[in-house]
């Protein structure tokens, strides 16, 4: 039986029909932390309309004056195969015979930076194709990601350090780069790289390069978590899926306790390196050169993640080169506002936590002592660290902190918002319990529908005030009823999208006078 023809346009009619007069940009189209719009379906052809349309003209040429560009014939595939190994160690001047002791512990590949295997042309065979050596020729963006680099800011910092080893003499033979937690992202991240790298080879003429660069991706040490670690492994299972899907040919695992500060443990390290291995071994992620290679999704957002990056290449190199931006300080002025961009972003939970700012759990034993806060290197923050410093406040005080969630209706009425405060008030430390009556404790948040909150929430509000309640909030978002709640006494509002971190920061500054 054949099946009619269905065209975009006839999918759009269906998709605008469904949403009522709602725009579609804002409904179904969102913006990854790079500003990239996600469009919710890719075709052969772009999508009418900029909400998900891509150019099919070449990159960008560099600015006039400059050398000339190759027709847009840029790599689009990484080297993909089995040739991607498991990196787990970084090192300088490490003995020989720790190495072949780890190796021969099941340890897979090693990369020292910089360092020297001791003479020894036995040893030398025994770590043959197992150790890479790699020395001053390789460029590393994983500092600018620590200090709030996004993926596009990452190829346009390393394409223009890939300009400066060009104008020294030097030639790159390998990029390190970071791997995110936005999965498919970071995936087009390192093809968007390849694709780049490829384009600067071609502007760089008959200066001679290496043909290929070797690709480094490490797991993001910004995305790991003290709270609920465990998820770390998950965290890292994904990352390392997105480097190898994108042709990252060495790839190193995060330990899943790296975050406590401490050495982490054997277990860690076991786990990090069998996460590699299985997904080479036993998922055959090596298989297949370029996996995600014909996928319009993946094929627009590398296209667009790559002239997004290009971009920004070239105005770095306007304002003079990464040399010339970072000591002026306009770099870290700029990596700076965008990581309060992400901090804010977290602190609303529009990026949500796992285990820290989405389902905490208040009864969890760590495996290691929580560190101090702020116990992060210069220039290196973690995603999760606001709300692990409300956890940790939370902790010191006693009795601990708890809110009331006064329930508004029946049971079945109240649930949605009783669960979206109970995790809200966990995310800081603040644990909770319900109760159909007007309690008196310090902090009250009451849980209903809009129709309850219409007809019961003052007269609730003014008898918990009554009875001392310090603090009481309500669950969503009052909208016209915000002037004559507040009136009634409450004293502010949870909703999804409002600052987390500082509704809580300031209850947990309440508890603790």
């Amino acid at each position: 039986m054949p099946f009619p023809s269905v065209t975009i346009a006839d999918w759009r009619a269906l998709v605008d029909k469904e949403l009522a007069g709602k725009p579609f940009d804002k409904v179904l189209v969102h913006q990854a932390l790079e500003g990239l719009p996600i469009a919710p379906l890719y075709t052969e052809r772009p999508t009418p309309g900029p909400e998900g349309g891509r150019s099919d003209q070449g990159l960008p040429p560099p600015d006039a004056g400059g050398p000339p560009l190759a027709a847009a014939d840029f790599q689009r595939r990484g080297r993909g195969g089995g040739a991607f190994r498991i990196c787990m160690r970084h090192a300088v001047d490490v003995d020989v015979a720790t190495l072949v002791a780890d190796i021969a512990q099941g340890a897979d590949a090693f990369w020292i930076p910089g360092g020297k295997i001791p003479e020894g042309a036995r040893a030398r065979a025994e770590l043959k194709d197992t150790v890479f050596i790699l020395d001053e020729n390789v460029i590393s963006t994983l500092r600018y990601h620590e200090a709030g680099a996004d993926a596009a800011d990452e190829i346009a910092i390393a394409l223009s350090l890939g300009v400066r080893a060009l104008e020294s003499g030097t030639k790159p033979v390998a990029v390190q780069i970071a791997v995110g937690r936005d999965t498919f992202v970071e995936l087009c991240k390192v093809r968007a790289l390849r694709t780049c790298w490829q384009k600067l080879l071609a502007a760089a003429g008959g200066r001679e390069m290496p043909p290929q660069v070797l690709v480094h991706a490490v797991c993001s040490s910004r995305t790991l978590t003290v709270r609920d670690p465990w998820v770390n492994m998950l965290r890292v299972t994904t990352q390392v899926f997105a480097a190898v899907l994108g042709g990252a040919d060495l790839v190193t695992p995060a330990v899943f306790d790296a975050a406590f500060g401490a050495v982490s443990t054997a277990l860690g390290h076991r786990v990090a390196r069998n996460t590699g291995l299985v997904l080479r071994e036993e998922s055959f992620l090596g298989k297949v050169a370029d996996a995600a290679g014909g996928s319009y999704y993946f094929e627009t957002v590398t296209d667009t993640l790559a002239r997004e990056a290009w971009s920004r290449f070239r105005e770095l190199e306007r304002d003079g080169g990464i040399v010339e931006v970072e000591r002026s300080g306009r770099l870290a002025v700029q990596l700076e506002a965008k990581w309060k961009a992400q901090l804010k972003a977290i602190a609303t939970r529009k990026v949500p936590i796992l285990g820290v700012s989405e389902f905490a759990n208040l009864r969890e034993r760590l495996p290691h002592p929580s560190p101090p806060p702020g116990g992060e290197g210069a220039g290196t923050s973690r995603d999760a660290a606001v709300f692990e410093e409300l956890r940790g406040r939370a902790e010191a005080l006693s009795p601990p902190p708890e809110a009331v969630l006064v329930t508004l209706g029946t049971f079945a009425e109240s649930r949605p918002r009783v669960g979206f405060a109970a995790g809200f008030f966990a995310a800081g430390g603040i644990a909770t319990r319900e109760s159909a009556q007007d309690e008196s404790a310090a902090i009250v948040c009451l849980c209903g529908t809009d129709d309850a909150y219409a007809a019961e929430a003052a007269a609730h509000a003014k008898k918990l005030k009554a009875a001392g309640c310090s603090r009481v909030l309500l669950a969503g978002r009052p909208g016209a009823l915000e002037a004559s709640l507040r009136d009634a006494g409450v004293d502010g509002f949870i909703f999804v999208g409002c600052d987390a971190v500082a509704i809580l920061s300031a209850l947990l500054d309440g508890a603790s006078s």
